[in-house]
């Protein structure tokens, strides 16, 4: 068992009511009176949200963050995830910048790692090696930091790969930046940021140049690295992947790279299912399982004026760019308002408008309908609905809803001259 994991049990086993510390050791899948089996991910999630308030109010070590952003991570509870590791890279920042200072003196790290730099039990982590590396000459130091901070290291990479998850590619990427400018040949940053920039370019040579450079790095320092067969695939193709296609839409920012033929996805990422096209950046749409864990995750989120200001706000950002027919910049904006409002009829109208816009029928018609079963009568999903079915050719369908539209809402329909889509299709 990871150290990280360990850690986590040990925390369990505090707020454990069946677990006593004077008569038994901590919960383990042999000591928890067969209730729970927490070396199961979703068992000890599971645990996790059942003693949510007495973890509350317990310290939390570097480990023990880190494993509980694992686990959000791997049960596809993105925003937990990233949260858990913010939390844990608040505590590695003084070490970080620690053995940032050495490096700008010039200091070389020594080859030989001093006993009191190995983690030792669950007690025993970053922080109590960073305390014993200040009491060593600076290369030793340096030595004993860049062994503590491995595990900051993936906890960053991981965090940004969250935040590419829900929608905020930008973020990922300053967080991936961050983990190169540390260790520059991590294959997890050199892969996303590649993949990133890749998905972004849309026919921008500077940038498609860019992303390949990344990519031609992760092949040089890490050919057997899980990622490199995708790389290795798709690389000498990236120009006619990757270029801007009519009428099709580009893929949404901030959705993860997603490997083609059964290719490996990141280690520990929830398996995505469905035929997901010929770019390995296929944008295959969240599942209702994925779409539940969000919702889930957003839960006990604190919903302040400034909250509920910021997301109207995004909202009405996102309706003007739809209206003006920019849908990708439109989708940019409403998936940030998504897991706030997983059950709001408007965000899913506008979310189903973005697909449609972009080209992703079978999303849009998926989500507008999620829309109207919420609302039945939310205008934008009747109207793009209507303008769906008129694009398949089904003329009764895209009329009915467009002549709903005129009866649920008179001024949206104006608005969108909804009386000249009828015309057209009569």
């Amino acid at each position: 068992m990871r150290p990280s994991a360990a850690s986590l049990l040990l925390l369990l086993a505090a707020c454990h009511p069946t677990v006593s510390s004077d008569a038994r050791p901590p919960a383990s899948p042999a000591n928890d009176g067969g209730r729970t089996d927490l070396s199961d991910p979703k068992a000890l999630l599971a645990e996790v949200d059942r003693l949510k308030d007495d973890l509350k109010g317990k310290p939390k070590t570097f480990e023990v963050l880190s494993a509980l952003g694992n686990l959000y991570y791997e049960n596809g509870r993105y925003l937990d995830a990233a949260d858990a590791f913010r939390q844990s890279l608040a505590l590695s920042a003084p070490f970080e910048e620690q053995a940032d200072a050495l490096a700008k003196k010039g200091v070389q790290p020594a080859t030989d790692l001093p006993l009191e730099c190995g983690r030792s039990g669950t007690s025993y982590g970053l922080v109590e090696i960073g305390a014993a590396a200040r009491k060593l000459d600076p290369s030793h130091e340096r030595r004993c930091l860049a062994s503590a901070l491995e595990g900051a290291t993936a906890a960053r990479a991981r965090r940004a790969n969250a935040l590419y998850l829900v929608g905020s590619p930008d973020a990922a990427l300053a967080e991936h930046r961050r983990v190169l400018a540390r260790s520059p040949d991590y294959p997890e940053s050199l892969f996303f940021i590649g993949a990133i920039l890749l998905e972004q370019s849309r026919g921008n040579k500077a940038k498609l140049e860019d992303g390949k450079k990344y990519w031609r790095r992760l092949l040089e320092v890490a050919p057997d690295n899980p990622r490199a067969a995708l790389v290795k695939d798709s690389l000498p193709r990236a120009d006619e992947i990757f270029a801007p296609k009519a009428g099709a839409g580009a893929t949404p920012p901030g959705h993860p790279p997603l490997a083609q033929d059964g290719a490996a996805l990141p280690a520990g990422h929830p398996s995505i299912s469905g035929n997901q096209g010929a770019s390995p950046m296929a944008h295959a749409g969240p599942t209702q399982e994925e779409l539940a864990n969000v919702a889930d995750a957003v839960k006990g989120t604190e919903r302040t004026p400034e909250l509920e200001k910021g997301l109207d706000d995004l909202t009405a950002e996102a309706e003007k760019l739809l209206d003006d027919g920019n849908y990708q910049a439109a989708r940019d904006a409403i998936v940030r308002v998504m897991p706030m409002r997983p059950d709001d009829a408007r965000t899913a109208a506008d979310m189903g408008a973005s697909m449609r816009g972009l080209g992703r029928t079978e999303m849009a018609e998926r989500t507008l309908g999620r829309a109207l079963q919420i609302d039945p009568k939310q205008p934008r999903a009747l109207f793009e609905l209507g303008r769906l079915y008129a694009q398949k050719g089904d003329k009764a369908q895209a009329l009915e809803k467009l002549h709903a539209v005129q009866v649920s809402d008179a001024k949206f329909a104006a608005a969108h001259k909804v009386a000249d889509e009828i015309a057209r299709l009569h």
